[in-house]
């Protein structure tokens, strides 16, 4: 079950703060997620490594994210299965996912 399309979930916006922070800029925003949602928050280690790109990263773990939600998953199994999936593609990096889901 894909994200709804809304500007908060749009991979442009999660482009741009994720250039914001690495340039030294932060992008601050205040929202309510809505029931059944999630927000998701990950280390650069987790969508980065050798072999992934930044994009496919950010791609898999949101793909990732939306299919365990969809699954009816609790927020410390949506992080798993997000953790595991890093591991399995030996990155090097440190890896954090933090996940609040409204129920």
């Amino acid at each position: 079950m894909p994200l709804p399309a809304t500007p908060r979930t749009r991979r442009g916006l999660l482009r741009e703060s994720c250039s914001r922070v690495r340039s030294g800029g932060y992008l601050e925003e205040t929202f309510t997620l809505e029931e059944g949602t999630a927000l998701v928050m990950v280390t650069d280690g987790v969508v980065e490594g050798p072999g992934l790109t930044l994009e496919a990263g950010l791609k898999r773990a949101g793909t990732l994210a939306g299919q365990a939600l969809h699954d009816g998953l609790n927020a410390e199994e949506i992080a798993d299965r997000i953790l595991e999936a890093a591991v399995a593609v030996d990155h090097l990096d440190d890896v954090a996912v933090l996940v609040i889901r409204r129920i």
